[in-house]
């Protein structure tokens, strides 16, 4: 018995070993060949352990129509589109603080005399410390979002982060009548700014956890809508303020904005449903089963058949990749993923969109007053967001990797262009000053139509479930650090002498730089992740490991 026990136990050996060189071999052939179609030895459906069923649905939410995709999943598009409003109110806060510094009533509040000048400024001094206080704060907002919602929920966190930033706004509010107003208002700005680093570390995870397949990359492009909206909301709520006639009214008119759509924001935060991937997780499958019938109306998915998905991918997940954390992210395969994240992020701040404001500064040298500008900055607004509009079913036709290296193109000719056309603008004519802000107009559509939206759109894909929030908070950590940059070096680039190095739309030549540097690291690093369900991305990075360029022909 014993010789018949070992034998089999050789014979098993010898079969794992047959079975792992028929493995190797075919990785090795995938990854020596050149372009077609070409199957890998692992497939998905090894993670499910046998249930068709939950097999059939992961391949079933590859094909569903955009119509049927509205009817059945209306209610998820609705809750994630609700999660992602606080944009609007991060958007609102940002553009306020900064127009806040040359808004008039404020000025002369919060403002003290200048040698030189007959009327109050914010020091440039308290500006630099104000936006860096409101930058920090962010940061440890991000910080504290994988923590937070670990013990939570993502409904708790986000309702914890509104109340905060409610209480935040009212002690910007106070600065009003404190002894030194601009000491009480910075750290009203440090405190507001820590609820909106939790908002923004929370809100595309749960949209891509409570969203099919093929509705994730456009309700996370829906993001860079919100922005845009919370600044027409600023530029008009300044442009009518100074219609109160009080100048303290005038001053907390905005704060008071701010503070009634916060709490609209809770009471309808309030309403949502907790993430289906988040109860799983935690061994809640009852409450998740739930969350499932109340997200999809879909006749082909009962709500039992998409539990076992998100319990067989989680359980696969718990295998390969351990416990969770943010030093996870920088771990085995997990590394690579993080870099992907973070480095779409970055470029966001790579590819010159601090220039899209010049075009605004030659009108005003020209000598327009404040209404026509205004309405110029509503005209750009809107059309940057039917650009962002336009992307989201074009990402579903033409994929991520695509439009992101086709704008990264474009941006790239665009601000060469600008560069070269400062050697004309520097003899006065008028027709190359109108060319730079056309083009410059058109680097803005270029950004909202590819890099501004896809990027939500990747780094909503790219992570693992079980680290996706902790990859935001560092991809989100690293665009607020690079804005910090842009904020000091944009003035300096663009101001004139001896303020500044006066260098006019040369300074797209500095951006140029490092979007070719971005394009370069894309071209090489940045997989399709178009019609990839998680299973499958998991298989690519960890088990298969395949190239960045080779992913599209990729089959199991």
């Amino acid at each position: 018995m014993a010789f018949g026990f070992l034998g089999t136990m050789r014979q098993n050996h010898e079969d794992t070993k047959d079975s792992a060189a028929a493995v190797g071999e075919g990785l090795r052939d995938f990854r020596s060949s050149g372009k077609g179609d070409h199957a890998l030895p692992l497939s998905p459906g090894t993670i499910f352990g046998g249930d068709e069923l939950a097999e059939n649905m992961m391949c079933r939410e590859k094909s569903m129509s955009w119509g049927y995709l509205f009817k059945h999943y209306r209610h998820a598009m609705l809750w994630a589109a609700l999660m992602a409003t606080p944009f609007v109110f991060q958007g609102y806060a940002t553009t306020l603080l900064s127009d806040l510094f040359s808004y008039g009533p404020f000025m002369s509040k919060f403002g003290r005399p200048l040698s030189g000048q007959t009327e109050n400024a914010i020091p440039i001094p308290w500006q630099t410390g104000i936006t860096i206080a409101s930058a920090c704060g962010r940061l440890m907002g991000l910080w504290m979002a994988p923590y937070v919602l670990r013990f939570v929920g993502y409904r708790t966190s986000s309702d914890a982060g509104l109340v905060l930033a409610f209480f935040s706004t009212v002690i910007g509010m106070f600065s009003l009548g404190a002894e030194n107003p601009l000491a009480v208002f910075l750290v009203g700005q440090l405190c507001l700014a820590v609820p909106m680093g939790l908002l923004q570390g929370i809100i595309l995870p749960y949209i891509s956890d409570v969203t099919p397949l093929q509705l994730r990359a456009p309700a996370s492009a829906v993001i860079n809508l919100f922005p845009l909206a919370g600044q027409f909301v600023s530029a008009a709520v300044l442009r009518g303020a100074p219609l109160v006639g009080d100048p303290n009214w005038s001053i907390m008119y905005p704060f008071l904005v701010n503070l009634v759509w916060l709490l609209l924001l809770r009471h309808m935060i309030c309403m949502a449903p907790e993430s289906p991937v988040y109860l799983v997780q935690r061994g809640h499958d009852v409450q998740a089963r739930l969350v499932l019938g109340r997200l999809h109306r879909c006749p082909d998915l009962a709500p039992d058949t998409a539990l076992s998905v998100l319990k067989a991918v989680d359980a696969h997940e718990k295998r390969t990749s351990g416990e969770t954390g943010l030093l996870r992210c920088f771990r085995g395969v997990h590394l690579r993923r993080t870099e992907i994240a973070v480095m779409v992020s970055i470029t966001q701040q790579c590819v010159g969109m601090p220039l899209v404001s010049y075009p605004l500064q030659l009108l005003h040298q020209d000598g327009l007053s404040t209404p026509p500008a205004l309405r110029i900055t509503f005209g750009l607004l809107g059309l940057f967001s039917l650009s962002t509009l336009l992307a989201m079913p074009t990402m579903r036709f033409v994929g991520r990797r695509t439009l992101w290296l086709a704008g990264l193109a474009l941006e790239l000719t665009i601000l060469v262009a600008l560069g070269g056309l400062d050697l004309y603008e520097s003899h006065g004519s008028e027709d190359v000053s109108v060319m730079i802000a056309y083009l410059t107009l058109f680097l803005g559509l270029v950004y909202h139509f590819t890099t501004g939206p896809v990027c939500y759109a990747i780094v909503a894909e790219t992570p693992a479930t079980r680290v996706k929030v902790e990859t935001n908070a560092l991809a989100c950590a690293a665009h607020t650090l690079l804005s910090i940059v842009n904020v000091f070096l944009v003035p300096q680039l663009l101001a004139s002498e001896p303020l500044g190095w006066n260098m006019g739309s040369r300074a797209a030549l500095v951006w140029a730089g490092t979007t070719a540097a971005c394009l370069a690291w894309a071209w090489f690093r940045l997989p399709e992740t178009k019609d990839r369900s998680p299973t499958e991305m998991d298989l690519l990075f960890k088990e298969h490991k395949v190239a960045a360029r080779q992913w599209p022909a990729a089959t199991f």
